[in-house]
């Protein structure tokens, strides 16, 4: 399943890419597939990560070993799930 992860950061972009590197070993750590970090069209949300993960539980698997940050004032997950027509 993908999970796209939407938030707002206030600090700086070396911080932001320290953040993402730990994200990126903790998803090769745990199997969660870490595929990029882009910004979001949304004027609601500054940054969006795309994961794909075997579920839910598998995602909170790795984001639980990551304390968030404080310059991620708040996020929201998005769940695709595959559908079969």
């Amino acid at each position: 399943m993908k999970i796209l992860l939407y938030f707002d950061w206030s600090g700086t972009r070396k911080e932001l890419k320290e953040h993402d590197k730990k994200m990126q070993k903790t998803c090769i750590e745990t199997g969660v597939e870490h595929e990029g970090l882009f910004g979001s069209m949304s004027e609601k949300w500054n940054y969006v990560w795309l994961f794909q993960a075997n579920g839910f539980e598998h995602f909170l698997e790795m984001s639980r070993k990551v304390p968030r940050p404080i310059f991620m004032t708040h996020y929201i997950t998005e769940i695709l799930m595959p559908i079969r027509l």
